[in-house]
């Protein structure tokens, strides 16, 4: 689903965001977050979880599929352009 100039936008963001002096504090802060997020879920939730995924997968149509592959290179577009004021801001 993505393309290559997707994946450079996100991976500027991502060179972006590590570059922050902040960072790896946040990382390390949501990382917990998310680790304690998981063990407090069961095993009938994430089962639950995945078959609900499956069905909405199963159930979106091509024009949803489209629809939102131009929302999100909308979104990667407006984000690169953000990127790109923020690093001449340097």
């Amino acid at each position: 689903m993505w393309n290559n100039k997707q994946k450079d936008i996100w991976k500027d963001i991502y060179d972006t965001w590590n570059k922050q002096p902040q960072s790896e504090r946040i990382n390390i802060q949501v990382s917990k977050l998310v680790d304690e997020f998981k063990s407090k879920i069961s095993q009938f939730e994430k089962d639950s979880i995945n078959k609900d995924l499956a069905f909405i997968n199963s159930s979106v149509s091509n024009f949803e599929k489209e629809s939102i592959k131009k929302d999100i290179n909308l979104f990667t577009t407006l984000l690169k352009k953000i990127i790109s004021k923020l690093k001449k801001k340097k």
